[in-house]
């Protein structure tokens, strides 16, 4: 085909796209083409990048705003970070031209102006490790990446999705290789313990390297991510109060504890003591409204945003103690209503004439937090002594202690660079790389349960040896009861009948605390338990399976008309289970359902009841308020009682199933309770609700052979086979109320290795079968027969 008949537009795109950083003199031969003049014109920026005398001197020049997707964010544009994009606003991923470009041509992967990476196409599909994703709209920028808010298909819920880029221009081949592998291994983070813990901290669901483009994908639930940063809040609002700024220091500072002190899991499989955000500006803190308080979440860490730097970027390793710093010099911005004076520069503290008034202890703190005074040894005892400052009339500190955010929008801005060199390269380098076998080393371990037979288990102690559990808990009604198992067998013969050298005698105790401190008295070899967040430094734990809680009402068939799962939508929020068991909400038609009575039950087992006062109740005051209902329910009931009167029914769970089903139909009363899925699961009269903890998307603990989660038009009664627990959302700990049944054992080497053995045999492919048909939920999906 002749080279005159190629479009225009296609042409600029192609050359935007494939042409090598070299001088545009190598271009000569376009010159007997007349009319590709004008096209080369447009496009010599591009194709002829700048040499580091020109590179200077477009540095040193006057900074410009940039365009916006949002009018009420302002960017100041900074060094590109895309020395070969000769952007028109030096900043290609703030920039709008991508944005056009797409417009203009549907199919155009690069801006037609320098030749950048286009923005992703509205309902164009992501394909991700835990479900696909449609992109819906573009948001703006934050930090490294574009922001787009997005659906997760699998159950139509809100996402937004940060992309990320590695042009060819700026990163090699090997470069993007190395970052598209780093990345898979090191974006996300969960408590290595198991816990649900909420730090405020935005943890990623998803991460995806592209394998066809220079592209990777940051997943988050909800729209939270697209609320506005700090810096966005400063531009739209201007400087905040002295009691504002306090309580932003505190609510990082708690959430900095979290994660300095804590052990963390990455994708990889590593176990990190401790992590430091290394990101701090505000440009990586949002600001969520709520009612009449705010709230801030940290988002965007070093540890993923940095690896999208330039090749040539000195590489930082982040500690706590900048960390401590950047914050300081957040909170002196945000007094002050800027970061940048008239000429574009950085506000510098160490100016007396640029502090606004403000009262001194305040200031103090501030300046100690960022070097200049005595500094703080730690997140930990900065926000002591934050709480100890003579209180400013206007502020409450403790307030923010519990509370729960909602979403709002916005979107951001890259930080300004001297200032934060904290913000460089965490954990890579030496750390990153060395995750590689790490993470090959923690699948294994992760998979071991996959070894066959229970038969296989070795070097088993002799002797007979004692362990236990709960009375009324999960392990006692698994391995005593027959017919779970198989006909006339109950786990516990099984289990012998397989490994008869293994000779153990359960004792139970009256709970799961009880259980825990006999094996710390020795009186006990072992526990099996699903308290196991907060063990004592002598105890170690094994998994060896899942439970959880659900949360069911009556599933009735003949009074549709009223149904609860229909009017809930099949889904309960953790405040709205506040409201309910605490004594607030007393009628169904307050959350939208029939005006019937609430009644309410929990079960006998006290592990079940402890990890809902934790998990949801949380704090002191609403955990009052539920043990006096549990009180005033066990009390004679009244003569004459109104049936709205709140109080809460204890009694075990299949009781409860049967009684909520009996209260619905011949009272028109409509129970709710929580029970473990393991005696839930399988029965009809119930339907166990999804669970929204805060701002996070709802998740239902049952899926269908289909992939799709059970909802309120799932026949549970004739479909019964045809749906089971969703084993991905107790792995990745997405299920707000699942937790891991572990083998609890004395570190102490000198005590026969029995409890680790026993966890050993319960890991294998056989007994994580038995243990699936017994209720409870297996480490991983479990293959065929």
């Amino acid at each position: 085909m002749a080279l005159t008949n190629i479009p225009k537009i296609l042409l600029r795109e192609y050359l935007s796209r494939n042409a090598p950083p070299i001088r545009l003199t190598q271009y000569n031969w376009l010159s007997r083409y007349q009319w590709l003049a004008p096209i080369v014109d447009e496009i010599k920026t591009e194709l002829d990048p700048p040499t580091p005398e020109e590179q200077t001197a477009l540095v040193d020049a006057p900074p410009q705003f940039t365009a916006q997707v949002h009018s009420f964010e302002s960017h100041y544009s900074i060094e590109s970070h895309y020395r070969y994009y000769r952007c028109k606003y030096s900043d290609p991923l703030a920039c709008n031209l991508p944005q056009q470009t797409l417009q203009r041509e549907p199919t155009a992967k690069y801006c037609l102006e320098c030749g950048f990476p286009a923005t992703l196409p509205e309902k164009s599909e992501i394909r991700g490790r835990r479900g696909r994703y449609r992109v819906e709209t573009l948001v703006g920028k934050r930090g490294m990446g574009r922001l787009y808010q997005g659906t997760q298909l699998s159950d139509q819920q809100p996402i937004v999705i940060k992309e990320y880029l590695l042009p060819n221009r700026s990163f090699n081949q090997e470069e993007t290789r190395q970052r598209k592998q780093t990345f898979e291994l090191v974006a996300g983070l969960s408590l290595a313990d198991g816990r649900v813990q909420d730090l405020r901290l935005r943890q990623p669901w998803d991460a995806i390297a592209d394998g066809l483009e220079e592209r990777c994908y940051l997943i988050t639930n909800g729209n939270l991510d697209t609320s506005p940063t700090l810096s966005a809040y400063l531009a739209a609002s201007g400087a905040m109060t002295s009691w504002q700024v306090r309580l932003v220091l505190n609510q990082v500072l708690q959430t900095l504890e979290s994660l300095h002190g804590q052990k963390f899991s990455l994708p990889s499989g590593q176990v990190q003591q401790g992590m430091a955000h290394g990101n701090i500006s505000l440009d990586s803190l949002l600001y969520v409204a709520d009612k009449e308080k705010f709230f801030i979440h940290l988002c965007d860490l070093a540890l993923w945003e940095r690896l999208f730097d330039p090749p040539n970027t000195e590489l930082i390793i982040p500690t706590p103690a900048q960390d401590l710093v950047a914050l300081g010099y957040v909170g002196f911005y945000l007094l002050v209503g800027r970061s940048l004076d008239p000429s574009h520069q950085l506000i510098d503290p160490r100016d007396e004439r640029q502090w606004p008034p403000v009262e001194p202890h305040l200031k103090t703190f501030i300046l100690r937090l960022i070097g200049l005074g005595v500094s703080f040894e730690s997140a930990e005892e900065a926000r002591l002594a934050l709480l100890k400052l003579p209180p400013d009339q206007h502020i409450d500190i403790l307030v923010v202690e519990t509370a729960s955010p909602e979403d709002d929008q916005a979107k951001l801005r890259r930080p300004p660079y001297w200032l934060f060199g904290i913000l460089g390269l965490s954990l890579l380098g030496i750390l990153v790389w060395a995750l590689i076998p790490k993470s090959q080393a923690g699948n294994l371990a992760d998979n071991d349960f996959l070894t066959c037979c229970i038969k296989d288990i070795s070097a088993i102690p002799g002797g007979k040896f004692n362990y236990t559990a709960e009375e009324a808990g999960t392990w006692s009604y698994i391995l005593r009861h027959a017919n779970i198992i198989s006909q006339d067998k109950t786990l516990e013969e099984k289990l012998l009948e397989r490994q008869p050298k293994l000779q153990l005698n359960y004792q139970p105790e009256p709970s799961g605390e009880a259980a825990i401190a006999k094996v710390m008295s020795g009186k006990a070899n072992f526990a099996i338990s699903g308290l196991v967040n907060e063990l004592a430094p002598e105890l170690k734990s094994k998994e060896v399976a899942y439970d959880g809680l659900v949360v069911f009402v009556a599933f009735s068939y003949a009074k549709r008309d009223k149904s609860l799962p229909q009017a809930l939508k099949g889904q309960i929020t953790f405040e709205q289970l506040r409201k309910l068991y605490t004594g607030e909400i007393t009628s169904w038609k307050q959350l939208g359902g029939p005006d019937i009575p609430v009644k309410l039950y929990i079960p006998k087992e006290t592990e079940a009841v402890r990890i809902f006062e934790q998990r949801v109740l949380k704090n002191d005051q609403e955990i009052a308020l539920f043990r006096r209902l549990i009180q005033k329910g066990e009390q004679p009931p009244p003569l004459f009682k109104d049936p709205y009167a709140q109080e809460i029914k204890q009694m075990s769970t299949f009781e409860t199933l049967r009684q909520v089903i009996r209260d619905f139909e011949d009272d028109e009363v409509g129970g709710i309770a929580f029970g473990t899925l393991s005696k839930v699961f399988g029965q009809c009269s119930a339907y166990p609700l999804a669970l929204i903890d805060g701002n996070k998307t709802a998740v239902q603990a049952l899926i269908q052979d289909n992939g799709n989660p059970v909802n309120p038009t799932t026949d549970l009664c004739d479909d019964k086979g045809s749906y089971r627990p969703n084993v991905e959302v107790f792995r990745n700990k997405s299920y707000p109320l699942g937790y891991p049944i572990a083998v609890v054992y004395s570190g102490d080497n000198s005590r026969p290795p029995v409890g680790q053995k026993f966890a050993e045999l319960l890991r294998t492919r056989e007994a994580q079968r038995l243990l699936s048909k017994a209720g409870l939920v297996p480490l991983q999906p479990l293959p065929p027969n």
